[in-house]
């Protein structure tokens, strides 16, 4: 079980994923055309005033280069699985 229990699913899930937008550098609207929604209707989800649909698990975990799962688990599972995406900056060369 996750780091969260007796949160809800739909609590961790929303904690997680603004942890790796912080992480990575990437906004509200890259995650929200990668699932092919508004950055309002994406924003309304992080606040948990609009429910995540099954579907969109897949392009918001492999957006992030995780599974599903791993993405359901919480940043603190993922992070201990040594499976968080690169920083913002990490791995690019500058000219």
């Amino acid at each position: 079980m996750s780091d969260h229990e007796g949160e809800p699913l739909e609590a961790t899930l929303n904690e997680t994923i603004k942890l790796l937008m912080t992480r990575t550098g990437h906004r509200q609207i890259d995650v929200a055309t990668a699932l092919g929604i508004t950055r309002g209707s994406l924003s309304q989800r992080l606040l948990g005033n609009s429910g995540w649909r099954v579907n969109d698990l897949s392009p918001v975990a492999e957006f992030f280069g995780l599974t599903p799962g791993e993405l359901l688990s919480g940043y603190a599972a993922i992070a201990s699985a040594k499976r968080l995406p690169p920083k913002d900056g990490e791995g690019q060369t500058r000219i």
